[in-house]
Order: structure tokens, then sequence, then C-alpha cells
């Protein structure tokens, strides 16, 4: 595959990450159909790819022109058979189920033209594992984009034993063509990079909730008002290097003993998932969502990574 010659690309899953991967694509110029499981699911997709597209305009990013081509460059389907044939390129963002993910390459490799590129946006399960069913295992890739893809740079690139050096070089180049930052790790691991140094602080977050230490907002306002934003100039391990690694020894001395070394899902999360409350989308989780307005929320959750695409269009327009 040449990134260059990519024109119309397959993406199969119309929930949260798809219609946004669908969104980077048609506002680069490519075309996309959207494949979900039933026409209500792929009409919830596409609007949800438009939204993006919107936000995208409304922001300045896209003039009115870029936005109304790249809403015209998608459309949606219930039907592999008509999606993948034609595709040069393929995106899954289906349940993050191993099981569920293989029935879905099966189902990409007796559609798609030989050599196309299968890639997975899986947030951390193995390529080897995902790749397992296929004839042609060096044809799937893993290209974790990261919630939302519309905006976020980050994509991680996933290696494994049969990806061929000259698909890694492929899968770089398209990911740059989308404007985005491909950072590839030179091992499979669960979680990849990303997730394992979120859900790091997840679990010590919820232990500090269980503890009685401090609320959830407690914790939000914390790290909203001290690293978060100090991670968004620099990077942790620059940070972590001009304390000094002494210092860090002897913090690190006396706080991991007493670091949450759970190796299960935490209690907390097991009670409100057997009791419906799965957070925004059913109302409530660990906070009350009747009480919030998620148009605002969304609003600030994209605010940092709208002016970031302003600043690198302002340069590019230079």
């Amino acid at each position: 595959m040449s990134a260059d010659t990519v024109r119309h690309v397959a993406v199969i899953g119309c929930g949260m990450i798809g219609p946004d991967i669908a969104a980077v694509l048609t506002t680069h110029g490519i075309s996309v159909m959207l494949v979900g499981v039933d026409e209500q699911d792929v009409r919830t997709g596409l609007g949800n790819a438009k939204r993006d597209v919107d936000d995208l305009e409304t922001a300045g990013i896209l003039s009115v022109d870029q936005a109304q081509t790249a809403r015209g460059l998608l459309s949606g389907t219930t039907s592999y058979a008509e999606a993948v044939p034609g595709a040069d390129l393929v995106f899954e963002a289906a349940p993050e189920d191993v099981n569920i993910k293989q029935t879905v390459f099966r189902a990409l490799e007796q559609h798609s033209a030989p050599g196309v590129l299968l890639c997975s946006s899986t947030s951390g399960l193995s390529p080897q594992d995902i790749a397992e069913p296929l004839a042609d295992k060096g044809r799937m890739a893993v290209t974790h984009f990261w919630n939302p893809p519309y905006l976020v740079p980050l994509v991680e690139v996933i290696p494994h034993s049969d990806m061929s050096e000259a698909n890694r070089k492929a899968v770089a180049s398209f990911i740059r063509r989308l404007g985005k930052e491909p950072v590839f790790l030179k091992r499979d691991i669960a979680g990849h990079i990303g997730n394992r140094l979120q859900h790091a602080l997840y679990r010590e977050a919820l232990h500090l909730i269980e503890q009685g230490v401090a609320t959830p907002d407690d914790i939000d306002r914390v790290v909203l008002n001290s690293f978060g934003p100090r991670f968004s100039a620099i990077g942790p391990m620059e940070y972590f290097d001009s304390c000094g690694l002494d210092l860090h020894q002897k913090v690190q001395g006396y706080l991991y003993p007493t670091l949450c070394n759970a190796s299960e899902p935490q209690d907390i999360l097991l009670r409100n998932v057997a009791e419906g409350s799965l957070g925004s989308k059913t109302g409530k989780g660990l906070y009350d969502w009747s009480e919030r307005d998620e148009d605002e929320f969304r609003a600030r959750r994209n605010s940092c990574f709208i002016e970031l695409l302003r600043q690198q269009h302002a340069e590019a327009q230079e």
C-alpha cells in the first residue's frame, strides 16, 4: 500500500471511535463508508461523524466549503460486501472483545482485495491475537487512535511478528498524511503505552475514593490544577529528569509501599457496573450526570485539542 494512493476507506463500527476516525479521513479528502450493525446504528454513526466535522468548521479549522466536502465523502451501510471490496484500507473499531474482533477480521479478509491493510483500533488487545484467524497475518496492523480521534494527534502502532517493514512504513506514512503522530511500540504489551499510564492513575484514584481520602471532584481538581496543565507542555519523563533522580528515589522509597496494587477491577467499579451506573451514558456513575451539561463537558474536553489544531492550521497557512 502507498499512503498517497488511498482514496477510499471502510470503517467498521459506529460506536465511540469509528465515526471519529471517519471524520479524520474525510477532512483529508478520503471517502469513507461506515459499517454498522443495523440502519439505526449507521444513522447514529454518520450523525456523529458529521458533528465532528461541524466542530472543526465552527472552530475555523475547516472552511465552509471544506466541511461541506468532508460531509459529502461520508456514507454508510450494514454490509461488508458493499463497503470492503472497493476499500484501499480498512479500519476496525468494533467492541473491545477479542472474539468479536476476530470475527470481524475473518469477514474483512473474505471481502477485501489481497494485500489491503486491515487496521484495528484496539485500546490494548494484542495484534497477534486479533490476527490469529487471518491467512495473511502480515496485512493486519494495530493503529490505536486516541479518543476523540478527530482531535487527538496520537496514534499508537503496535508491532507483531508477521508485520513487514514495508507495511510498517506504509502505516506510518498514512497516519502522518492524516496529520497524526504515530508512536511505534518496541514490542507488544497489553494496554500499549497510553492506557497503561492512564489506568495506573485510574487505579490509584479509585483507591483514594474507596479509602475515603478524596471525592471524584477532589481528584479532578487536583489534576486540573497541577500536573494536568504541566504535562500538556512538557513530558512526564522530562519533568522526572528535571527534578533529580535522587529526589524521586527518596519519594518512591516511602510512597510505593502505600500505593494501590489491585490486580482485578476494583470494588467501586464493580458495584457501579452491577447497579447499572455506567457513567454519563446512563446518567450516573462516579458523578450524577443529571446535574451536568454534557455539551459543556464535550466543549471542555475538546478545547485544548481545538487550540492545538488552530495553531497547526495557522502554521500551515504561513
